[in-house]
């Protein structure tokens, strides 16, 4: 495969990156269907591409709302979790995924909460 500098593409072609596809890519990520958090410490992204993980895009478009919402999330969850305890009611098998302007479950996904 030629490197992505000598690829040309022409004018007036749409192009479309397959971000749920390059999420899932096991040259960056082995097992990418295990929920797997460690793959994420520095360590373990430091050999990684920069652009093998987009959840907000990358590059000079990049979402201008990225760092807030990432603490917002981050606040969230970390409230979330302290309180409770979450075990998923469905495997990953069924549940349906709907591509929209992000990638979501079609349906949700139904949770149990268990207070700590």
């Amino acid at each position: 495969m030629p490197p992505a500098d000598e690829y040309t593409i022409p004018s007036g072609v749409q192009a479309i990156l397959h971000i749920y596809g390059v999420h899932r890519d096991p040259e960056h990520y082995p097992n990418p269907e295990v929920f797997d958090p460690e793959r994420f410490l520095p360590e373990n992204s430091a050999k990684r591409h920069s652009f093998a993980y987009l959840p907000f895009s990358a590059g000079p478009r990049n979402c201008i709302g990225q760092k807030f919402a990432m603490y917002e999330e981050k606040t969230i969850l970390a409230s979330i979790v302290n309180r409770y305890k979450m075990t998923s009611m469905e495997t990953m098998e069924n549940v349906k995924i709907s591509a929209d302007i992000i990638l979501r479950p079609a349906n949700g996904v139904i949770i149990k909460l268990e207070r700590r």
